[in-house]
């Protein structure tokens, strides 16, 4: 499940409401600089706090099992986009160069690999779009709202047009197939727009105000994605549960603080 936590740039501590107990823990972990990256880095079902650090191109992990770890990859300029790229349950350091539209990932079991895949105006996307358990290189182009996806089962390019240009791509599998759904957030309406990949039907969700932060995940553990927005200016979390179709609204943070699941989506 997913946690409600957030990251205080300021002071570089970390605070979650653990969805297995309900209790509140912090961490210092991190500068204001630094890029959150949190995923499973050592295989264990949990994600581990993360962050990259642009200015020395290098990643610090403080994994849940295999505890800190420090990986030179990357430059400044560089978008962190990690993701299981070799199916093996762990989280892969990799970047996007939108200098060179190439993709940089240091896989666990494969090791290092480099593709070109993408122009320097795209948003990277990481998501397993064809279900084979292995993240595929995708972009979101503003300028088209379109999607172009790299299937990691075969040789075939996948695109699609789903979107507008103010539009921001998010990260999820809303229909519970292991595949990653078309989506994306209208900040100007507050709406969720959502191609689910399992009988390729459309949804429009109002959700939201101009201003909200959307933080999609799985809250209630149904293996489904959840709608959900964090809202600065009322430092409160408000999520749409899939498997009870319940409302949820709940206070945590400070208004300049760094939701967590929103490091997921592209910026």
């Amino acid at each position: 499940m997913t946690d409600v936590s957030q990251f205080r740039a300021q002071t570089g501590e970390w605070f979650m409401t653990q969805s297995s107990d309900n209790q509140n823990i912090s961490q210092q972990f991190g500068l204001n600089s630094d890029r959150l990256v949190p995923s499973d880095y050592d295989g264990d079902g949990k994600t581990d706090i993360g962050v990259f650090r642009p200015s020395e191109g290098t990643w610090y992990l403080l994994q849940s099992t295999a505890g800190f770890k420090a990986v030179p990859f990357g430059a400044n300029g560089d978008i962190p986009v990690p993701g299981d790229f070799d199916d093996d349950g762990k989280a892969d350091a990799a970047v996007f160069r939108p200098s060179n539209g190439t993709w940089y990932i240091q896989q666990t079991t494969l090791g290092f690999t480099a593709r070109q895949w993408g122009n320097s105006t795209d948003k990277p996307v990481v998501g397993d779009f064809d279900g084979d358990g292995k993240a595929d290189l995708s972009v979101y182009r503003p300028s088209n709202g379109t999607w172009y996806i790299s299937q990691s089962s075969s040789s075939i390019a996948l695109t699609r047009q789903f979107g507008a240009a103010a539009d921001r791509p998010l990260i999820g599998d809303f229909d519970g197939d292991n595949r990653t759904d078309f989506a994306v957030f209208r900040p100007s309406e507050g709406t969720w727009y959502i191609l689910r990949s399992s009988t390729g039907a459309f949804s429009a969700q109002q959700f939201g105000l101009n201003g909200d932060v959307p933080v999609p995940g799985d809250y209630d553990g149904d293996n489904k994605t959840d709608i959900a927005v964090w809202r600065p200016s009322a430092t409160s979390w408000y999520l749409l549960k899939s498997a009870t179709n319940s409302f949820e609204a709940r206070q945590f943070g400070e208004a300049t603080d760094v939701p967590v699941p929103s490091a997921y989506n592209p910026q």
